[in-house]
């Protein structure tokens, strides 16, 4: 089983240090797996869900594959940032029971416990591991694909020990008190209909002051934020056994055809090839 990871390890475990220039706006989306977010510079407010977390220089955002995000840029000042994207079933195989390394992205709810705010000494070993994972991805050697398991096992150590011991867990921002009940609705009432026609008549606010006031906060539409915590919650019932078509109509999509097509490109496979490749590899 290792053996078919590493052949291609790179599809298991993508690496990417970027840097970018505001003003610029990025989309909720979702990964096929967990994500380590690193800033290095740059002003953000990193969304998970419902929660806005923000962010000093060295902090980290942790996810999994059912948790929608972004990051939200709040000045124009200079945006950089490392993240690893990773396989759980691959980190699964070296489960033991003393030690879980996936614990901390799953062993909370869905948007809580995001971040993890590390001290000096850990930012500086982090991003040492990191300098070397990079260097083992730009330089091949045929000791490089085990080398670089060995570096993604130490910093998944590195960051489940400081999740654990810091003292107190980050919940984020407060939403504005127009948003907040709004956003919960939807979290709760994904599989009814959640246009801005309706949210206008359960909440008394308008759809156009509705529609500015979420843009304002989060730089996406309400319909992206739906639409990802669809396909999420699909995602889920899928990994859970639930059949395509009721998957399809439990997470909210009521055109079957529509549904496919829409999966297929936020997440890359098409809903049984989806819960094909979960349920025969990894169910966490």
């Amino acid at each position: 089983m290792l053996s078919n990871y590493l052949a291609r390890f790179d599809d298991h475990a993508n690496f990417l240090h970027a840097t970018r220039q505001p003003p610029f706006n990025i989309h909720f989306h979702l990964h096929r797996g967990c994500e380590i977010f690193f800033l290095i510079r740059g002003d953000v407010n990193y969304f998970v869900d419902k929660a806005v977390y923000p962010l000093r220089i060295g902090d980290l955002i942790i996810t999994n594959e059912h948790e929608i995000h972004k990051p939200a840029l709040t000045t124009d000042a200079l945006y950089e940032r490392v993240t690893i994207e990773f396989d759980p079933a691959m980190i699964a195989l070296f489960r033991t029971e003393q030690l879980d390394l996936l614990e901390c992205f799953y062993d909370r709810p869905i948007g809580e416990r995001n971040k993890v705010r590390l001290n000096e000494h850990d930012r500086s070993a982090l991003a040492e591991l990191f300098a070397k994972f990079d260097d083992l991805r730009k330089q091949p050697a045929p000791e490089s694909l085990v080398v670089k398991l060995g570096c993604l096992l130490e910093i998944l150590a590195l960051v489940h020990r400081c999740y654990y011991k810091q003292q107190e867990k980050d919940i984020g921002l407060d939403l504005p008190s127009q948003l907040a009940p709004v956003l919960a609705y939807l979290d709760r009432h994904l599989a009814e209909d959640l246009s801005l026609e309706r949210l206008e008549s359960l909440f008394f606010i308008s759809k156009f002051h509705l529609s500015r006031l979420f843009k304002k906060h989060t730089g996406s539409t309400i319909h992206e934020y739906i639409l990802y915590k669809r396909i999420a919650l699909a995602k889920a019932l899928l990994r859970e056994g639930r059949s395509v078509t009721e998957a399809s109509m439990d997470a909210g999509f009521n055109d079957y055809s529509g549904f496919l097509r829409m999966f297929k490109k936020k997440v890359g496979l098409l809903p049984r090839q989806y819960a094909k490749q979960h349920q025969a590899s990894w169910n966490k």
